[in-house]
């Protein structure tokens, strides 16, 4: 018998990967966009990306009342 809980554990990476694998780098994703990439809870996501802003160039803007979107900012090498 499996234990009670979650069954996948999602990290970082998994959150990077859904940045990287999109077609337009330069669009912004909203947390519950991501979440359905991945699979996850919308929280789940959210907590990565807090996470990931803290830590990498992962950036977010407030667009609305309760709405933010994220993204990956794009250079111009």
């Amino acid at each position: 018998m499996a234990d009670p809980g979650r069954e996948t554990e999602f990290t970082k990476s998994n959150v990077v990967e859904v940045f990287k694998s999109r077609a337009d780098h330069a669009e912004p994703l909203t947390a519950t966009e991501v979440a359905d990439r991945l699979g996850c809870s919308r929280r789940t996501a959210l907590n990565k990306l807090h996470e990931l802003q803290d830590e990498t160039n992962i950036t977010s803007k407030k667009v609305g009342g309760r709405s933010r979107v994220w993204w990956v900012p794009v250079t111009s090498d």
